[in-house]
């Protein structure tokens, strides 16, 4: 005699696929919010690093443009920079194509004085939410 419930059934195996859909599709999205974070983070940590290097330059040669070797940003931003005798402005923009392109913060900006900016950003996206403060 043939015995049945040595495996599984296809409608078993359905609701297997369709329970690991709905949980993706709640979970997949809260991950990739992490991740963007971690990349912002990442970069607002390099352009902090720059600004110090820059402090570091003007304090020991009281001008900020003097031929520092700036990083040209990682494999989601690209940095520039704008210096002038007593002012810099340090600019962290997506890289078309990249995981962050697209992302709601736009680039990161970050001045002399310490003032953080993001421009391009979404509507209602605030320095608090993109910079971490």
């Amino acid at each position: 005699m043939y015995r049945y419930g040595a495996g599984f059934t296809l409608i078993e195996l359905m609701i297997v696929v369709l329970i690991i859909g709905i949980l993706g599709a709640f979970v997949y999205p809260q991950y990739s919010d992490y991740v963007k974070r971690a990349y912002r983070a990442q970069i607002i940590v390099q352009l902090s690093e720059q600004a110090q290097s820059l402090e570091r330059f003007y304090a020991r040669n009281a001008v900020y443009n003097g031929g520092q070797d700036l990083s040209s940003g990682n494999q989601y931003y690209d940095i520039t920079s704008d210096l002038a005798d007593h002012t810099f402005l340090l600019t962290a923009t997506p890289k078309e194509g990249a995981a962050m392109a697209g992302d709601p913060c736009g680039s990161f900006t970050l001045a002399h004085t310490g003032l953080a900016a993001i421009t391009q950003a979404v509507p209602g996206m605030t320095v608090q939410q993109c910079w971490g403060r």
